[in-house]
């Protein structure tokens, strides 16, 4: 048998061997879904229901890997977040981040709000589904979960902007640079501030010097 017919017998086998090991994950992941929906089944309907259909438990909650699983195994704000990051990068996870409530989280806040709690957990629709929690007509509504009274004006708002000099973020842009410019200034106006009133002091220090 030649070389080129046993690289060719070489390629079938590692190719059927792939495909044996994707169906044996897949039968695993589908085993364990039906674990979890034993106890689960109503988390589970609404998964079914959702953007996020097409995901196992074990997609997010990584760190359940037997049955039983210990009790809290819900994420916290932070290890909500970076699961979301998994999938949802580029603008949407960096915008976030960016957000001030992606700065409180990263800090260690417990209130402020993560992907879930403005999309949903187990229940994420699209923007476009009037059940939505992000649909516009609901945005105030959600944002009453942690803002008192939220105006409609909430719904006007962009989500997930880009600081950048032109669209949406432009304003949150150009806010920013005057901030930093104004921190700039007002620091370097104080050094300069205090060194000429060291100096002044010096001068009168050196000049009484003289006088005594």
């Amino acid at each position: 048998m030649d070389k080129l017919k046993k690289g060719r017998i070489l390629k079938v086998l590692s190719l059927i061997t792939l495909l044996l090991l994707a169906v044996a994950a897949f039968a695993t992941e589908v085993q364990a879904q039906e674990t979890c929906l034993q106890c689960h089944g109503d988390v589970g309907q609404n998964v079914e229901g959702s953007v996020h259909s097409f995901l196992s438990c074990t997609s997010c909650h990584t760190d359940i890997t037997g049955f039983p699983h210990p009790e809290g195994a819900s994420l916290d704000k932070k290890e909500s977040v970076v699961t979301c990051s998994y999938c949802h990068k580029g603008q949407i996870t960096e915008s976030y981040r960016e957000s001030f409530h992606g700065k409180a989280v990263h800090l260690g806040s417990q209130r402020s709000a993560t992907c879930a709690d403005c999309h949903g957990a187990h229940d994420v629709l699209g923007a476009d589904n009037p059940n939505s929690k992000v649909a516009k007509a609901n945005i105030p509504q959600t944002c009453a979960t942690c803002h008192d009274k939220p105006s409609p004006g909430f719904a006007e708002g962009s989500q997930h902007f880009k600081l950048a000099p032109t669209g949406p973020g432009a304003p949150m842009y150009y806010t920013a640079k005057f901030f930093i410019w104004l921190t700039l200034i007002t620091i370097t106006a104080l050094v300069i501030h205090i060194e000429l009133q060291l100096y002044h002091n010096l001068r009168t220090i050196l000049r009484e010097r003289k006088r005594g």
